[in-house]
């Protein structure tokens, strides 16, 4: 029991020593960022400035970029689409606006990677997205 104490200790200091920011995984290491899209290659540079951990864009459940999902459907039905957190603790569900409108709710969880995972397919958020825009 002692040396499980010992380990967590351990790895405590071994975090608490880390500067702020600090990941040890690059995930952009070998990439040139001007291949990625824009928006990607900006926030990667804002996290950057500001010594956060690397970006990781969010994604659905079935691993779409959130996005690409979000532009694509903006374009196809003429619509402003945010997903925010609205007076959330950690574990609340997001809020879905179409044109400021609210929508819908929508479960998030953080990946292990570092990724914020919306709980639905990028199916299922383009229903919820007809819907929204079908009542407005």
């Amino acid at each position: 029991m002692d040396d499980d104490r010992a380990t967590t200790d351990d790895e405590i200091e071994r975090l608490r020593s880390r500067p702020p920011g600090h990941d040890s995984d690059d995930p952009y290491e070998d990439v040139t960022l001007e291949t990625l899209p824009d928006w990607w290659a900006q926030a990667v540079r804002l996290f950057e400035n500001h010594n956060l951990r690397p970006f990781r864009p969010s994604r659905f459940a079935d691993g779409e970029l959130t996005h690409e999902v979000v532009d694509r459907l903006e374009r196809d039905f003429d619509v402003t689409i945010r997903i925010a957190g609205v007076d959330v603790r950690y574990g609340d569900d997001w809020t879905v606006f179409v044109d400021d409108e609210l929508v819908a709710s929508i479960p998030r969880r953080r990946s292990r990677d570092g990724h914020t995972v919306f709980e639905r397919s990028s199916a299922e958020f383009e229903s919820i997205i007809r819907s929204g825009v079908g009542d407005q």
